[in-house]
């Protein structure tokens, strides 16, 4: 059943309207802690922190899955290479900060921050993966 979004999804899990869905950690996280939603197995190809016990999808018997949920930050493709790197410094500082990764964590986050070449990579990674993805089962845009 298609849904409007991850809050209105864990509804419909928690009122028992759907039985199964695939979604980030984060808006079931403490649905899960509070044993109101079981986790039954986490897409990326190494076991979340934040759910120690929960297998991946690999382990649970289903080969090649490695899919998470990440976000960058990103500046328009003329800005100086000094600003870009100011930029970085400065939110590495943050994201490496106690408060930061305790805040994130409590979120069901795990923090941690790279290059700006690193996530120049990512994109390239991602994006070429998704695609062969789309290509390999024929998706098409409706």
């Amino acid at each position: 059943m298609p849904n409007k979004g991850s809050a209105p999804l864990t509804t419909d899990l928690l009122a028992g309207q759907v039985t199964m869905s695939f979604d980030s950690i984060t808006p079931v996280i403490q649905h899960i802690k509070a044993g109101k939603l079981r986790a039954l197995a986490v897409s990326t190809r190494t076991r979340s922190s934040l759910l120690p016990d929960v297998p991946t999808l690999e382990e649970a018997g289903l080969k090649g899955f490695d899919i998470e949920t990440w976000y960058g930050v990103l500046a328009p493709a003329s800005t100086p290479p000094a600003i870009v790197a100011r930029l970085n410094t400065e939110m590495l500082r943050i994201i490496k900060s106690p408060e930061f990764v305790q805040r994130m964590k409590e979120a069901g986050c795990e923090p941690l921050g790279s290059s700006a070449a690193e996530m120049a990579k990512r994109i390239a990674d991602e994006t070429a993966k998704f695609a062969r993805i789309v290509k390999d089962g024929k998706v098409a845009i409706e």
